[in-house]
Order: structure tokens, then sequence, then C-alpha cells
């Protein structure tokens, strides 16, 4: 059994309210947000706040850094492409001629982006076969929207992201996001050096003369 989606809140209440007033202010009339991704990193993997907005219309996006928003209404040609590697995620829109722009994002935001992906999907075939967007009507995960068994309450897949215990390869993955900041690090590191030899001072000097020869 299959039925239509039905319009959605214009503006989902998880963003933050700079985001939504910004997003409510760009829609178009009877255009609905579907999904969003708030994405945390930029091209150079510095962590900068952006958020990528699958709408009924159209794929939409801005950073904290940019002064405008970008937008690609749904047309022929247009895919947008999943993939994670070392610990982050990306999501590539291109189209007959290349890649049209990029998003990164740490895995804590994968799962949202999978949901992103599936709805861009949808309403692009929508679009381009006329046909109103078709969904089974099945018990599914809030968070990730992945298929549920009618007994079951948690989500396998949202379980097992929270449970699973950390890889020690994560931590050599973190040099990754580390790697820009390098000479703070450095010198954090040269600063804390000085600062346990300078707290070594103070009890040497109180101990008596006769015990130090």
């Amino acid at each position: 059994m299959t039925a239509a989606v039905s319009a959605v809140n214009p503006v989902p209440g998880d963003l933050s309210t700079l985001w939504r007033d910004d997003l409510q202010a760009r829609l178009h009339p009877k255009e609905n947000v579907l999904a969003s991704l708030q994405v945390d990193l930029d091209g150079r993997l510095h962590f900068v706040a952006g958020l990528l907005v699958v709408t009924n219309l159209r794929l939409l996006s801005r950073t904290d850094k940019a002064a405008q928003w970008q937008q690609w209404p749904y047309r022929d040609g247009l895919h947008l492409l999943h993939h994670d590697h070392s610990g982050i995620g990306h999501l590539d829109l291109v189209d007959e001629n290349g890649l049209l722009a990029t998003w990164h994002f740490t895995l804590e935001q994968n799962l949202y982006a999978i949901r992103l992906v599936n709805h861009f999907q949808a309403q692009l075939q929508s679009h381009l076969s006329g046909q109103p967007v078709q969904q089974e009507l099945r018990n599914v995960c809030p968070s990730c929207k992945a298929p549920l068994e009618p007994d079951q309450e948690d989500c396998p897949i949202c379980t097992k992201v929270v449970h699973t215990p950390p890889s020690t390869w994560t931590l050599f993955r973190l040099w990754r996001f580390a790697r820009p900041y390098g000479g703070q690090l450095l010198l954090g590191f040269i600063l804390m050096l000085l600062g346990t030899a300078a707290s070594q001072v103070p009890p040497y000097l109180t101990i008596p003369w006769w015990t130090r020869c």
C-alpha cells in the first residue's frame, strides 16, 4: 500500500534559530522543506557551520561565510552522491559537465546525510517523471528513517552508532582535523613543557643549601 507524501512543516524545528529564520525568508510559496543537513566542515576540513536543504522544488545550501544562498532546481542529469572516507562524510553534486558543489561533514551527521540524499533522489525522480512522490506506509525510525519491524521500538542502525565503541584508529583520524592548527598545538606543547619546568623551581629553592651539595 502506498500513499503520496503529504506536505510537511516548511522549516524543521530542529534547526537553530539563525538558520530557521534565514531559510524561512528564502522559501517560495508552497515550498516545503523535506530534509536538512547541518554541515560542520569546509573544504579544508575546518569546523565551519553550514546548511544543506532538500525541498520539493530544489536543493539549497549556505555556510556561515557565504553571503548568499546557493540553489539547484531539479533537472535532468543532476545527481547527489554520498560517500565517506577516514571518518569524514562527503556529498558531491554533479551533472553531465562535472562537479557542481561538494560538502564535508563529520560522521555524526551521516544519518541525516543519508536521509537527505534519499529525499533528493525521490524529488528528482518525481520532477523528471511528473508523478507524485510515492512511499510505502511503514514503521520507520524518526531519526534516520530506516525501516523498522512492526514490533521494533529501537532502531538497530541508531543503536549501533551510539553504542559501538570507537576504534583506536579514530585517534589517528583526528589528526586530519588538527593539521590546520599544527602551529598552535606545537606552541601549546612547548608552553606546557616550560610551565612544567617552571613549577619545579620553587621546590628546589626551598631545599636547604647544605642538601644541594
